[in-house]
């Protein structure tokens, strides 16, 4: 998959996008306010003209012999508003009050040349009860010889004032930006998510399915590339693991071949110790066969109950005379690979019992997480090898040793079946003494289950 010179779904062109899109609506929003917030969408008082014809009246009148006054008021009237002359400010609608900090108030004085003048602008809730409602709207100058102009519309013809206007389309544009890249940047993240957690599935089981990515062409050529990746790293290890699988079951023919030849041997003590080496590479190689046979064919996820999984394990060693205990507190589902947890399960206990002389298994769960705690009372396991020991053909020297009949698999195998469940294990030291191992397996898998096999309770 190559990018076209002019491939759409890109990153940047996604952004680009976006921007235009939280631009075109909150344009949008704003054109919708202007169509239906009836006068509040008009231009401010400051816009329309209103207050400049007030001011142009008020200076002719103030300029004219107190007789001409009421006349020049009325004359002055027209559908913007009615203009009354009062020689004091008796008549006016309300108490006079300052109003020095109105923006219509220091444009009025402004134009007018009087910074002391007083000036009322007030709307109908600052009218007291005694108010008319044809002076809902008002506009009083106080002229300079004490006397009032009363400017008063009949109805409102502006809408919002400047400042509120720019706040109103400051939060528009604030709440479309905010919005959209909100949407925009979940729409981004969720593929990036997914590819991320699929990556990581892949960390720890190399079988795991393809990553599956879609969103912008970026993060699916980095998908495509990851699934080459994966595809060349799958391919690798099932030839190692064939080629190991083929190696060992082929040194069993000369396994057997000196085991013939070794009864031949006259001296005991000679024909002892070879066929004790014998018998030891045979378990090797037999443990060998079913470490790869595991990697090489993996069983297929199913649902089923891990507290029965795990209580059918311990009961086979109940059965062979083993001292095993089991603390739970209820039926666990999981979906998982039950063979694979089993054996798993088993060699965790089949230590514990060996080195430890009994075990005791807690299992546990919570929303996320299945924990499995196996608790021995051996010697434990010194902090600087707990790592070695998950390596193949590893052995303690000191207790491990060849009579116990040991490959050095057994851990390996285990972390190799929990990872492959996107799990983790750890060795620790019990207070009381012994080795407790913690598996830690997520209850929320992401593996695909297998249709053949339904979705009941199996336990293998």
């Amino acid at each position: 998959m190559r990018p076209g010179r002019w491939a759409f779904d890109t990153i940047g062109r996604w952004l680009a996008l976006n921007i235009v899109a939280a631009v075109t609506i909150a344009a949008g929003m704003n054109a919708a306010f202007v169509a239906f917030a009836g006068v509040w969408a008009k231009p401010g008082i400051e816009d329309i003209g209103l207050i400049d014809q007030a001011v142009a009246v008020a200076r002719v009148v103030d300029a004219s012999p107190p007789g001409w006054r009421p006349r020049l008021a009325a004359s002055a009237s027209s559908s913007a508003f009615r203009t009354t002359w009062l020689p004091t400010a008796g008549g006016l609608p309300v108490p006079i009050a300052s109003t020095t900090s109105h923006s219509v108030g220091r444009k009025i004085r402004a134009l007018m040349e009087r910074p002391t003048a007083q000036v009322i602008a007030y709307e109908p809730g600052d009218l007291d009860v005694h108010g008319r409602p044809e002076t809902s709207w008002g506009l009083a100058i106080n002229l300079s010889d004490g006397s009032w102009l009363l400017f008063v519309p009949p109805e409102r013809a502006w809408g919002l004032n400047r400042n509120t206007r720019n706040v109103l389309t400051g939060v528009f544009e604030v709440v479309c930006g905010l919005l959209v890249a909100a949407w925009a940047s979940r729409r981004l993240a969720r593929p990036m998510e997914r590819f991320a957690q699929q990556a990581q599935r892949f960390g720890v089981d190399v079988n795991a399915p393809p990553v599956h990515v879609t969103g912008p062409l970026e993060i699916r050529l980095a998908g495509q590339a990851f699934n080459d990746m994966q595809a060349r790293v799958q391919r690798y290890v099932a030839d190692r693991t064939t080629m190991l699988a083929a190696i060992s079951h082929d040194l069993r023919a000369p396994l057997t071949r000196m085991r013939l030849r070794g009864e031949f041997i006259e001296d005991e003590e000679q024909q002892r110790k070879l066929f004790r080496d014998v018998d030891e590479m045979q378990a090797m190689v037999d443990a060998s066969l079913s470490f790869f046979r595991d990697d090489s064919d993996p069983e297929p996820p199913t649902r089923f109950n891990l507290t029965e999984l795990v209580d059918t394990v311990l009961d086979d060693f109940r059965d062979a005379g083993s001292d095993v205990a089991f603390h739970t507190a209820g039926s666990i589902a999981y979906v998982g690979r039950p063979l694979t947890l089993r054996r798993a399960i088993a060699n965790l206990v089949d230590n514990a019992v060996k080195y430890g002389s009994r075990a005791a298994v807690t299992l546990s769960a919570d929303s996320e997480y299945v924990e499995m705690l196996v608790d021995d009372e051996g010697p434990g396991i010194p902090v600087p090898q707990r790592e070695d020991v998950f390596r193949p053909f590893f052995r303690l020297e000191s207790s491990r040793n060849r009579q116990t009949g040991g490959a050095g698999l057994g851990l390996s195998a285990v972390r190799s079946a929990v990872r492959g469940h996107g799990g983790e294990i750890e060795l620790e030291t019990r207070k009381s003494g012994g080795l407790r191992v913690r598996v830690r397996l997520p209850l929320v898998s992401d593996m695909p289950l297998d249709a053949s096999h339904g979705t009941h309770d199996r336990l293998g």
